[in-house]
């Protein structure tokens, strides 16, 4: 099975030109990231900062001067090295690290499912994979320029609380328990080793977690929103939320905020933490997104945070079988204004089963609406590493960025799928267009998900016919005037025709 990247880099794929020329605009790597091994090349080049080059070179210089082949390396035999090497100590080591490779590493367990953001794709637009104003967990909590709004996480969390005290005076004390029951569980969760202690650990997901189940309270009409309320009251603390709170490293382990709901759900309570969350949506931007809200409660039941709730919503159902890419399978179909010269048309498809319900029959391409905004690169950028660090997750919103990037490679590009009412672009054309040519940077695809439509795509394509036809029409039928002199030749065409006619027969 060859790799999408090995694809690109083939002399057959018109891909690696391109990215080539976005791997020249990376920016620099952040040290402190270090979900994954960081590469060899990197290493050696640290390594170097360690070798003190002028003192090895004075050394040289003297020794070759004074004739000191004593201060020069001599090759050792194999025995008189080995002497020097322990190696049952060296033995025993290994097998104390093999035997333990897991203790303390949630990288490696299967129950991980938050990371810390690859470098490869953390380079790629670091402020994506960064929240602004709130943390939520351990990952972000504590520094300095999110201080501010954890005055806001305790408010709410006590405005639920006082809430439900008002039936169960002992409601705090029973939501410290639940928490500290699942503290062992959660800490596996991350990706890397949380560094606080049980006790504050318990606190952090409490407070965050309270504020997020008040926030969809209030955001999906569950109780009344109060004038003196900070988040609520002011339009520009929604949208920071709402970025903040779909970021891969600011999530909560989903099992936290159920125990969470249950314990503070007034006996009135009707609706589930689900269709709270799904409520919630829209008020915090998320609603231009068409999603598949039918799964309810099967396979949303089963997210693991709320990032992951959102992928299965624009998942949903209908995505077809994928295929696994090879130099064979993979065809790269043309951008959006070659494929209108080629006589397709574009159709807005329909926005019931999600934005990745992508169709091609009869020379039309449906594709659902999908509105772009300020927020819409994080938010990808956050579903796409997502798949990427995800145990057999699969690349499903990498597929569909994919695709995108394949029709929109201009600025001309994106005003035809804006003309079909494919996209809703709150950008200029420019800034738009950049989003999808840099979305899927640095990821790693064995299956992709429209393989299949690419290919009728093609084949269509390669039919004359319809190329003929769009031609035709292009131009002779671009313009009234236009127009006009084609009815204008029909009709003294039909004309010279009736009158040889006529002819013919006197």
């Amino acid at each position: 099975m060859h790799r999408l990247r090995s694809i690109h880099n083939s002399a057959r794929n018109p891909f690696s030109n391109k990215l080539r020329k976005q791997q020249t605009r990376r920016s620099k790597l952040n040290p402190e990231r270090s979900c994954f091994p960081i590469s060899t090349m990197e290493g050696l080049a640290r390594d170097d900062s360690i070798i003190d080059i002028a003192a090895v070179e004075n050394g040289l210089r003297s020794s070759m001067r004074n004739g000191d082949t004593a201060a020069l390396p001599v090759e050792s035999s194999k025995e008189s090295s080995m002497d020097n090497v322990d190696v049952a100590a060296v033995e025993t080591d290994l097998r104390f690290c093999m035997d333990n490779i897991e203790s303390g590493n949630s990288l490696l367990s299967t129950k991980c499912c938050i990371f810390v953001t690859p470098k490869l794709l953390f380079r790629n637009n670091e402020k994506a994979f960064l929240p602004t104003a709130f943390s939520f967990g351990p990952l972000h909590h504590g520094k300095p320029d999110l201080a501010d709004t954890q005055k806001i996480k305790l408010k709410y969390a006590r405005d639920l609380i006082s809430r439900v005290s008002s039936w169960n005076d002992t409601i705090l004390n029973d939501l410290v328990k639940e928490v500290a029951s699942l503290e062992e569980e959660v800490r596996q969760s991350y990706s890397v080793p949380v560094k606080f202690s049980k006790d504050e650990f318990v606190k952090v997901l409490l407070v965050d977690g309270c504020f997020i189940i008040e926030l969809f309270r209030k955001s999906g009409a569950d109780i009344p929103i109060l004038q003196d309320d900070p988040i609520h009251g002011r339009a520009c603390m929604l949208e920071v939320v709402g970025c903040d709170i779909f970021l891969l490293e600011n999530q909560i382990p989903w099992v936290v905020l159920d125990r969470l709901f249950s314990k503070t759900t007034l006996p009135n309570g009707k609706q589930s933490l689900i269709e709270l969350a799904l409520s919630s949506f829209e008020f915090l931007g998320i609603g231009a997104l068409e999603m598949e809200t039918s799964l309810i409660p099967t396979t949303l039941a089963q997210s693991k945070h709320i990032l992951e709730l959102l992928r299965n919503l624009l998942v949903g159902s209908t995505m077809p079988e994928g295929g696994e890419l090879d130099a064979t399978s993979w065809e790269l179909i043309p951008s959006a204004s070659s494929l209108i010269e080629a006589g397709v048309k574009f159709k807005k498809g329909n926005p019931s089963n999600g934005i990745l319900d992508i169709k091609f029959s009869d020379g039309v391409l449906e594709i659902p609406t999908l509105v772009i905004h300020e927020a819409t690169e994080a938010l990808f950028r956050n579903l796409i590493s997502f798949e990427q660090c995800y145990h057999w997750c699969d690349s499903r919103i990498t597929s569909y960025a994919m695709l995108l990037d394949i029709l929109i490679n201009t600025p001309k590009d994106m005003d035809i799928l804006c003309k079909n009412g494919i996209i809703q672009n709150w950008l200029n054309p420019e800034e738009a267009t950049e989003i999808f040519n840099n979305l899927y940077n640095n990821t790693n695809v064995d299956t992709f998900y429209y393989l299949e439509l690419c290919q009728e795509v093609n084949k269509y394509c390669r039919r004359r016919w319809p190329r003929w036809r769009a031609t035709y029409v292009r131009n002779h039928f671009s313009s009234p005037w236009a127009i006009a002199s084609q009815a204008f030749a029909a009709v003294i065409f039909v004309l010279a025709l009736l009158q040889t006619v006529f002819g013919i027969k006197k």
